[in-house]
């Protein structure tokens, strides 16, 4: 996986298919994950990353509060991902991370 999305609310799923971007129901455990409910998150072209961004947007639009922890693989994901998206606001917080390896 490219990366995790974690958040106190539950996540839907999406298959981006012309984007090449799979977002599926996370079946691994991270140690950093901190929140209950996340997805996986399978990227085959980078150059479509703002689908990313609209996800966690349409998420943020769902409900008034939310909690949201993306934890990211590669550092140019990670890097685009803190420039396109707002870390927090009065409702929602947002946490962006580089994945740990234990």
């Amino acid at each position: 996986m490219d990366l995790f999305i974690a958040s106190n609310r539950q996540l839907p799923i999406r298959y981006y298919v012309n984007e090449a971007i799979w977002i599926r129901r996370g079946c691994l455990s991270l140690h950093q994950l901190t929140l209950p409910f996340f997805v996986e998150v399978e990227i085959k072209n980078p150059l479509h990353l703002l689908k990313i961004t609209e996800y966690v947007q349409e998420v943020q639009k769902q409900y008034s509060y939310t909690e949201i922890q993306i934890i990211i693989k590669d550092k140019n994901i990670l890097m685009h991902l803190q420039k396109s998206l707002p870390h927090s606001n009065a409702n929602h917080i947002l946490t962006i991370e580089q994945l740990i390896r234990p």
